[in-house]
């Protein structure tokens, strides 16, 4: 019995010397590429890391090995950006991270890996990047957890751009304008075609110009003042050819001044948030009676052009919001009988007029294709689209070839 014993204890000896030496042999041969070698870069230039803290498994997770730097005041410098704005890109082995920016007024802002990208850059001069990226799952087995730490400054110098969505249009068109890069302002736009409303983007701002069905043909000079920056601007606008459309001469109906005051104070207020996402619809499936400008001609005189666009709608006929939005009117009119504007932003606005019956709300937000009321026989359905108040072709936004789609992602 007592060999027995000497024996047992001899074995579990041997073995423990032999799991000693494995460790020691896994140990020694457990080196720095055991850690993630994927570099983290920002604006395609790999960061260096200036401190780290690793635990790399060697045998399970009873033996491991630690590798530990500790952050230093080292910075890494990566020179100027004056095209672009940088990116920050993180390799596959990141499960979490940190990241400061540090403007030049000594402001700083934070994000994490999913937000890192979204930063707006205000203004131009020298920052300071830290970045904390973590790999924290033992996944692979074996993986090695832990930290690198980075420390990098860089100069922004963007200059401004201009863009307009063409340099070209028709009547009845709409005109995208784009200020991306470093802006130190808000902008605003002097132009004889009408009220540009700006809305705020990642990459600066965009603005909409009407172009109405009467708008003079030729070129028209536009002053864009953005803080510091101006720049002097030409939009050449084309004559469209507007077909004449035989009608009967209005019946004094009243309602004028009633219509002058719900209606003209939209041209003027409403939402700078952009609302509208894609091609706008229309909103009867009936067939198009009178086109956008179109020329109404009575005892064959000329007597005025089409705002908008007729619809030969049927009596009882839903009608349905051309695009998402709030409603900021709904109501009863003398001239327009039952009347529905919708709000989309940015000085974008749908009037529908000649509804039977109105089944929106004032205040109530529709999405594209909602219930809004049903036609009758009163009134001609009538639905026109402004910017302000110039009207532009609604059939353009329905096509999806407004300048209301140029580049709406950014």
């Amino acid at each position: 019995m007592r060999r027995f014993i000497l024996w047992v204890l001899m074995v579990i000896a041997m073995v423990a010397v032999l799991l000693g030496a494995a460790a020691a042999f896994l140990y020694s041969r457990t080196g720095e590429d055991a850690l993630p070698q994927e570099a983290v870069a920002f604006g395609e230039t790999e960061l260096e890391p200036n401190g780290w803290d690793w635990v790399v498994p060697v045998l399970g997770d009873a033996v491991s090995k630690t590798y530990q730097s500790p952050t230093n005041l080292t910075v890494q410098k990566l020179g100027t950006f004056t095209d672009t704005v940088p990116q920050l890109s993180l390799p596959a082995w990141v499960t979490r991270a940190e990241v400061t920016i540090t403007a030049p007024d000594g402001t700083e802002w934070n994000a994490d890996a999913e937000t890192c990208n979204t930063y707006t850059y205000a203004q131009n001069g020298d920052y300071e990047l830290e970045v904390t990226a973590w790999h924290e799952q033992d996944e692979p087995s074996g993986d090695a957890r832990g930290w690198y730490a980075y420390r990098a400054s860089y100069t922004m110098q963007l200059a401004p751009t201009v863009t307009l969505s063409s340099e070209r249009a028709a009547q009845g068109s709409v005109v995208a304008l784009q200020l991306s890069g470093i802006l130190d302002g808000e902008p605003s736009l002097e132009t004889d075609l009408g009220s540009v409303w700006f809305r705020k983007t990642a990459g600066g701002y965009m603005g909409y110009i009407p172009v109405t069905y009467n708008a003079e043909s030729g070129d028209h000079t536009m002053a864009l003042t953005c803080g510091s920056l101006t720049r002097e601007l030409t939009l050449t606008v084309s004559k469209t050819e507007y077909g004449n459309v035989t009608s009967e001469p209005d019946e004094e109906t009243g309602g004028a001044e009633e219509f002058r005051n719900a209606i003209w104070p939209l041209y003027t207020s409403g939402d700078s948030e952009k609302l509208w996402s894609g091609a706008f619809q229309r909103p009867s499936t009936s067939a198009v009676a009178c086109p956008y400008g179109a020329v109404y001609m009575v005892d064959g005189q000329r007597s005025g052009q089409s705002t908008g666009l007729t619809y030969d709608a049927a009596v009882g006929e839903t009608i349905t919001a051309p695009q998402s939005g709030e409603v900021v009117f709904a109501g009863n009119l003398t001239l327009t009988g039952g009347t529905v504007v919708i709000d989309h932003g940015c000085g974008v606005k749908s009037y529908l007029f000649g509804l039977e019956s109105v089944a929106a709300e004032r205040g109530q937000t529709v999405a594209t294709g909602d219930a809004v009321g049903t036609a009758g026989e009163t009134h001609d359905l009538i639905y026109e689209l402004r910017i302000g108040n110039k009207s532009v072709d609604p059939e353009k936004a329905i096509a999806g070839s407004s300048g209301l789609q140029f580049r709406e992602s950014e």
